[in-house]
Parts: C-alpha cells; sequence; structure tokens
C-alpha cells in the first residue's frame, strides 16, 4: 500500500495553482521531518473546546444539538487518545489541536472512535512542506521539476497523517469552498482501514455493492458530466482521491452535492450515517 500525498503546486512559473495531486510515498519524497515529542498538556475543558469549535470550524454551526454535542465528545477523545506531533517550530497550542481534531472528528459522529484505530499520530506543521526533484509531468512522456508544497499525508497501516496547520485553519473555517484537508486525509485513513487505499470504504454486502456501483459510475467512465463541477477536479486523480475529495464535498458543501450527484451521496450518507443536506442549513461562504 502507498502513503497518499495531497498538494498543491507553489511554482512560480504556472500562472495559476493546479488541483492538489498525489503520489507514492517513497524514497524520492524529501519529506524530511524533526520529531519531538509533545510536550507535557493538560487537555482544554469542554466550554474552551466548544468555543474554538465555535470560532473555527464553519461546518459545526450546522450541526444540531446532539450531533454538537458528539462532536464536542469526540473530540475530546480524539485529543486524548492520539499522539500530536509539532515539527517545523509551529505550537500545538488549544486553537490548533482542537480545530484538527474537531474536524477530523466529523465524518465519524454517527460512530465511535474505532475507524481510525489506525491512526496512532497526527503531525502538524505551520504550512505546505515544499519539494523539488525531476519527475513525471501531467502529460506521458514529459518531466517537471516544479516545487510543490504537501499540504496533507496520510501514511498506511498505523503510519501518521501529517497535516499543515494555515490550509487547515483556512478549510475549516470556510467550508462552503469545498475543501477540507483535515476530512481528506482522515477519508483516507478509512478508504485504507480495508488494507487497501483503492477508493472502497469497509462496506458489506448491498452496501458495499452499491458504492462499487457508484465508483464505476461515477469515476470509471470515458466522459465528462455537467454534474462533475461540484468535485475538485483531483477527484479523478485515482478511484483513492475520488473518495476523499467525494468526502470533503459531503461534509462542506451536502445540498451542491445531493442535487448534482444524488447516488454518490446517497452512497456517502449511508456510508457516514449521516444527511448534512436534510439535517443542515448551508455554510455561508
Amino acid at each position: 500500500m502507498r502513503g497518499v500525498l495531497s498538494v498543491v503546486n507553489v511554482s512560480s512559473v504556472s500562472a495559476a495553482a493546479p488541483e492538489p495531486r498525489s503520489r507514492p510515498l517513497d524514497d524520492t519524497v524529501p519529506f524530511i521531518m524533526q520529531w519531538r515529542r509533545t510536550p507535557s498538556w493538560s487537555p482544554p475543558d469542554t466550554a474552551r473546546i466548544d468555543a474554538i469549535i465555535s470560532a473555527n470550524v464553519g461546518i459545526a454551526a450546522r450541526l444540531d444539538r446532539a450531533l454538537r454535542e458528539r462532536l464536542l465528545e469526540h473530540t475530546a477523545a480524539l485529543l486524548q487518545s492520539k499522539r500530536w506531533e509539532p515539527v517545523a517550530g509551529i505550537e500545538l497550542t488549544d486553537e490548533v489541536l482542537v480545530t484538527i481534531a474537531a474536524n477530523a472528528a466529523i465524518p465519524i459522529l454517527s460512530f465511535d472512535t474505532w475507524p481510525y484505530r489506525q491512526v496512532r499520530s497526527i503531525i502538524v506543521r505551520p504550512s505546505a512542506s515544499l519539494s523539488s526533484g525531476t519527475r513525471a509531468g501531467p502529460v506521458a512522456g514529459t518531466y517537471t521539476d516544479e516545487v510543490i508544497g504537501t499540504i496533507g499525508l496520510a501514511s498506511p497501516h498505523s503510519g501518521p497523517i501529517v497535516i499543515s496547520w494555515d490550509a487547515a485553519l483556512a478549510d475549516s473555517r470556510r467550508p462552503a469552498l469545498g475543501s477540507n484537508v483535515v476530512i481528506h486525509e482522515f477519508a483516507h485513513k478509512i478508504d485504507m482501514s480495508d488494507g487497501y487505499a483503492d477508493g472502497v470504504p469497509p462496506l458489506r454486502g448491498a452496501a458495499l455493492d452499491r458504492w462499487q456501483r457508484v465508483l464505476r459510475d461515477e469515476f470509471h467512465r470515458t466522459e465528462g458530466r455537467d454534474s462533475d463541477h461540484v468535485l475538485r477536479p483531483y477527484a479523478w486523480e485515482s478511484p483513492a482521491e475520488f473518495f476523499a475529495v467525494a468526502t470533503e464535498a459531503f461534509f462542506c458543501i451536502p445540498v451542491r452535492l445531493a442535487a448534482a450527484k444524488p447516488h454518490l451521496y446517497d452512497a456517502l450518507a449511508e456510508l457516514y450515517r449521516q444527511d448534512p443536506a436534510r439535517d443542515s442549513v448551508p455554510a455561508q461562504p
């Protein structure tokens, strides 16, 4: 299995930065981190967690009372049960930790924290990790040496998740833009929980059959559709990225996703046991 990198192009050569893309995690990726143990830290109380969520987590504004209480519980559980590691000089303040943990908790509000059992640690960077070097270009037979910035990473098995704080905060505050690096990377971990990063989450029976039909219809096709605009183009990089990007859209822009791709929305609602398009008011950009 391969780690999945979500990256954005930061080269000054391009007129506009392309969609994040992914590639295998191997020895060619100069993603060097200086590890250090998280210092002694006491988790904030419920009132402090709630205040940070209210300020920074836009999706939370759409949750009803029961789901909001579940969000507080899951956020606290993730803060206490996972190992949090700072790199590149970032300070892991309550705001940083709670904001990331709360976004990670959103997909599992109808479950306990078991879906994240393979997430042992979360590494937090202040911003994207820049790397360069010659690699395959966007067209077969071409090469590029553009600088890229890694904003998120989900390693296989019990490997860590890496999150860039600046991207996480920007996404968290403005869900109507349709992207969320924290939800994206944790969706990869859900996908990987059956041993493969293949875009097929751990479903069984009829639910698995329905998801595979949706994946074939939406991803494994040769022609585009008008409805494709609801997903970032990065979704069509691979089945694994399709699942992660669709999960972002499901929680960030549920009303738009349900209108554009109702079968995909229904399949995700069955997986996550949530119906945000029905139960919530659309977030403001």
